[in-house]
């Protein structure tokens, strides 16, 4: 099979200034193992303040958008497809946040300091793992080198922003590893008005205010350790074994009314692997993982915790553990891939006070057991590459009804399919053709939750989606413009049930359809210019759905949580020594779902200046300053989807950070 990678949009230089490339792998079922030689690699390299993934890959590609809720762990929203409906992975192994309101998703739980690349993944075209609806996001860590090597770094930021960062690794030719260390603390940011995150708040009912002692608390405090091994057993085997974890602390969240007070993530996973084993197999793989959140949120730094039993408090935990085996092989020319991929998910939670934090069962400790079988293949005839891949899934989820008499356990089996033409009529050009279909089961939140919140009556989510596309490199200039069309049925939706807040889960009809464009033009070995822009728009199918359940009128045809029309132009200078970048970054108004109590948000417009260079000793320096015009702006965070501070029946929206420095000296050796 021909294999293609298309030009990384851009990169992430870690705070220890390595660079970290965002690989776009668009409905292509084997991600690229290396860059695009279109353009010089090293004009992918960005810098970043802290190490928030979602915050990062939003300002990297257009189709993306973060959802703010606090200084750090912001959700990831890719072509209008977030939460559950976008699988997030680390080296392919899941970790799930156990907030149920999102606190803790899947995207915070990795430093950015142990991260190669990003592989985006668009539209429902992966089989290999279970439950991706719109989408995959596989972080790939970094790979201990041979011999001995270390870096360590240290980064200062505005708003009291610290990180010291230290990695060692080595090893010879049968084993090798690493070991890495990160603590970062950050205070609160302010907004282009120079509103800390505390004061936003101010809007909010005085009980879920701050209290004066705490207003001017620091945003988190976090550190992340992490060690990988991996050895290379005779001339066809390969271990690798990993480990990461994750502690932190008195974490601020002014959209919500409690803030974490503790979230630990540890995540163990063994990956096993024989090579050439015969004319049946290229590969044989097996992999196994386990990781576990402990989500501890508590009102006590709010205005109404004035006792213990006024101090409301929500300990929660989440584990997931999974095997997947694998085997690859070429007959006939064809790439031909055969899996099995087992998976447990465990949701559990309460809410109390400091007295009794065991008042209320809200996620009554419930199971997702998944069982899936897949298998892909890919061939090429001539100048056309097929691949398709057909997936199996067999999944249970059990809730304790002792835990919850309303709840009822629910059994789901689903079937996904895609096939994927691709046509190159040059050597510099081809375009594609990508039919998929793919589904997700909702989860325990959506289910179970306390409060009439859940709907033990809700179907599974299909996508049918159609994806095409055009690439194209000529000269200088490379481009590369795609479409999309998503059809969903039962759709697993949050809407409001009356004229309040209250708010419970439904299944609708809706669709989503956008594209994107992105170009790359090579001015001269030094200076290049990069752009893109991406819109989709989410549309209900039929209101008449979610008036027979709420007493809210229902007309709104615009879907809840869709991003708006977003772009990116850079212009970067790169000679190897010195690294420099202007990067506007700009978003029209959003649509809204005002029936639903989503608000609007206006448009904006950013400038970015990065900075850096190698002194060629070992020390490197990387600068730069973000939204240097210090606008006031927001992002897609409005939708009444999640217990929010309200101001009214509104939730509240946060202002993005406004003019903001950060500096990074690091050593290598």
């Amino acid at each position: 099979m021909k294999k293609f990678a298309l030009l990384s949009l851009a990169a992430i230089a870690a705070l220890a200034s390595e660079p970290v490339t965002i690989q776009k792998i668009t409905v292509e079922a084997d991600a690229p193992k290396a860059d695009s030689k279109s353009v010089n690699a090293d004009e992918i390299v960005k810098f970043s303040r802290q190490s928030d993934l979602g915050e990062m890959l939003s300002s990297a590609l257009p189709e993306i958008t973060h959802v703010r809720t606090t200084a750090i762990g912001n959700d990831i929203v890719l072509r209008g497809f977030k939460k559950d409906n976008l699988n997030i992975t680390i080296d392919d192994a899941k970790v799930c946040g156990a907030c149920p309101n999102r606190m803790d998703p899947p995207a915070m739980h990795v430093s950015s300091s142990q991260i190669q690349n990003v592989e985006v993944q668009e539209g429902p075209f992966d089989v290999t793992q279970f439950g991706s609806l719109g989408g995959k996001i596989n972080v790939v860590t970094k790979d201990p080198a041979k011999g001995l090597h270390g870096e360590a770094s240290a980064t200062l930021g505005s708003f009291d922003y610290r990180k010291l960062s230290a990695t060692v690794e080595g090893g010879n030719d049968t084993v090798q590893a690493l070991v890495g260390y990160s603590r970062e603390t950050s205070g609160q940011y302010k907004d282009g008005e120079g509103k800390t995150m505390a004061e936003q708040a101010d809007g909010a009912p005085t009980g879920q205010r701050y209290q004066t002692a705490h207003k001017n608390d620091d945003a988190y405090a976090r550190q992340n350790f992490w060690a990988k091994i991996v050895g290379n057993v005779g001339n066809n085997q390969k271990l690798t074994l990993s480990y990461f974890g994750d502690r932190a602390d008195n974490v601020l969240y002014p959209r919500y009314p409690m803030d974490a007070l503790k979230d630990d993530t540890d995540m163990l996973k063994a990956k096993y692997q024989m090579f050439d084993l015969g004319a049946f197999s290229k590969e044989l793989m097996v992999e196994a993982y386990h990781s576990k959140v402990e989500h501890e949120m508590g009102t006590d730094f709010r205005a109404g915790a004035t006792s213990a039993t006024m101090t409301m408090v929500s300990p929660v935990d989440a584990t997931i553990e999974g095997i997947r085996v694998e085997n690859s092989a070429s007959l006939s020319e064809t790439e031909i891939t055969l899996g099995i991929d087992l998976s447990k998910r465990n949701w559990n939670g309460t809410k109390g006070n400091r007295t009794n934090p065991y008042i209320t069962v809200q996620i009554p400790d419930a199971d997702t057991n998944n069982i899936g079988l897949y298998t892909k293949a890919a061939k090429t005839f001539g100048a056309l590459d097929i691949s398709g891949g057909l997936r199996y899934d067999d999944t249970s989820v059990d809730a304790d009804q002792n835990l919850s008499t309303t709840a009822k356990d629910r059994d789901y089996s689903n079937l996904s399919a895609n096939v994927l033409g691709r046509y190159h009529y040059s050597n510099n050009g081809n375009f594609f053709v990508g039919l998929g279909q793919s589904s997700r089961v909702p989860d325990a939140r959506e289910l179970y939750f306390a409060g009439g919140i859940g709907n033990t009556n809700l179907n599974e989510t299909i996508n049918r989606e159609i994806d095409m596309g055009v690439e194209q490199t000529l000269g200088n200039l490379h481009f590369r413009g795609t479409l999309f069309y998503s059809d969903l049925k039962d759709y697993i939706y949050a809407y409001k049930t009356g004229t309040g807040t209250n708010t419970s889960y439904a299944n609708i009809d809706a669709r989503i359809v956008g594209g994107d464009i992105t170009a790359d033009y090579l001015i001269n070995n030094e200076w290049s210019l990069q752009c893109g822009i991406a819109t989709q728009k989410g549309t209900k199918k039929d209101t008449a759905q979610l008036d027979a359940l709420s007493t809210a009128v229902q007309t709104d045809k615009d879907l809840a949580d869709i991003p708006p029309l977003k772009g990116r132009v850079a212009l970067v200078f790169d000679d190897a020594k010195n690294y420099a970048a202007a990067e506007w970054i700009a978003a029209s108004s959003q649509t809204y779902d005002q029936n639903n109590g989503e608000q609007g948000i206006g448009g904006y417009g950013i400038l970015n200046l990065k900075y850096g260079t190698d002194f060629g000793n070992g020390f490197s320096l990387s600068t730069g300053i973000n939204n240097f015009f210090n606008r006031t702006y927001a992002v897609s965070n409005s939708y009444i989807g999640l217990t929010t501070i309200m101001e009214g029946a509104q939730p509240l929206v946060l202002n993005e950070p406004g003019r903001n420095f950060y500096a990074t000296v690091s050593y290598k050796f």
